[in-house]
């Protein structure tokens, strides 16, 4: 992980009246609130669980990680570290998954309460209007920083406009006004931090000021040499593997429409790690070499499962990054991705296009 904001945001902080002096060095206050994180997400937690760890290591700063929760809560982590809940109702199956953050009274309490020099928002919506809307009327003074976690105009506007009938009058009508309306509000951030140059290309082209902090390999990736790669029993299967959430933006459609393909080849294993919009339909694949494993919350479960295979999928197209791809490689995985996005950044040789039709070619030549 880069937890670390402070490199690229130190020149634009060197005149905020609220930074203080600490042994000669300036001294910050970052909050950080999101909407999207969880106890049980995935590579969002391990984000801010790496910054809460960097915080906590450190004493030059101060460090507020605001998120939903069943009801108003505060937690110091230790001198420099808290975290606060702010009430937010269930929007999936599970109660103790993802909840979307409604009690703004509560964040700008925590505001008002915190002075930070910082607040970077991590999503584009309620959280990133607010903050917007309180420094507009000069209740906050600080550096407003947007954290790109993705692009919702790639994924899910552009391919809604290309889908079914009526397409030019869709993009003509929806698509391109509510495209301009956002990269509009996106410019008025005091600057927005992307993972990629992929997508720092597409944000400078829409004159948006931007900074690339990439992300790094979470350490339990790192701490153990690379596992032997176990046989098969009959020697000769390979292994795939996808993790992260079964959602558009991932690519999940594609694949959904190849497992059945890979498993039509008898040398194949299949395994599904994550939950989403797509659950219920891996959830019911009943097959003998393939696995659906849901939710897998210790990072430990999730090391031993990329070392019990051999290829990663990952075609999420609209990937910012894509952790996922730097962990499988970390662990010795081949990548199979789409030549865009994130993955297509973090893969050396990435498979051309996003109708990721070559994988089966691949996996074949790689028996």
């Amino acid at each position: 992980m880069n937890p670390n904001p402070g490199g690229q945001l130190a020149t634009v902080l060197d005149d905020t009246p609220q930074t203080q002096m600490q042994g000669g060095r300036k001294s910050f206050s970052f909050l950080d609130i999101n909407t999207f994180f969880s106890r049980r997400a995935g590579g969002i937690r391990a984000f801010y669980e790496a910054r809460i760890k960097h915080f906590s290591g450190q004493t030059d700063h101060r460090y507020v990680l605001v998120h939903p929760g069943s009801r108003f809560s505060w937690r110091d982590s230790d001198q420099n570290v808290s975290t606060a809940e702010i009430y937010g109702p269930v929007v999936s199956r599970d109660p103790s998954g993802y909840r979307f953050m409604l009690d703004y009274a509560g964040v700008y309490r925590v505001i008002r309460g915190s002075r930070p020099d910082v607040i970077e928002v991590g999503e584009p919506w309620l959280s990133g209007l607010f903050c917007l809307l309180i420094k507009k009327l000069g209740l906050y003074q600080g550096l407003l920083v947007s954290y790109f976690h993705s692009d919702p105009i790639l994924t899910h506007l552009l391919p809604w406009a290309n889908r079914g009938a009526f397409q030019g009058l869709r993009k003509a009508a929806v698509l391109r006004p509510l495209a301009s309306l956002f990269y509009r509000v996106q410019r008025a951030y005091d600057l927005t931090v992307v993972s990629s140059r992929v997508m720092q290309r597409r944000l400078e082209d829409e004159s948006v000021p931007v900074a690339v902090v990439p992300l790094g390999i979470p350490r339990i990736y790192l701490e153990v040499p690379l596992a032997t790669r176990k046989a098969s029993a009959n020697g000769s299967e390979i292994r795939c593997l996808f993790v992260g959430r079964l959602n558009i933006e991932k690519g999940i459609q594609l694949i959904r429409d190849i497992v059945p393909r890979l498993l039509a080849l008898d040398y194949v294993r299949v395994t599904v790690i994550g939950r989403g919009g797509a659950q219920d339909f891996f959830a019911g694949l009943n097959h003998p070499r393939f696995d659906y494993r849901g939710f897998v919350e210790d990072p430990l479960d999730v090391r031993k499962i990329y070392d019990d295979h051999d290829i990663l999928l990952a075609p999420g197209p609209f990937e910012s990054f894509g952790l996922a791809v730097v962990e499988g490689m970390a662990r010795g995985l081949v990548v199979v991705g789409p030549d865009t996005g994130g993955p297509g950044n973090c893969c050396a040789t990435p498979i051309p296009g996003s109708s990721f039709e070559q994988t089966i070619a691949t996996i074949s030549c790689a028996r």
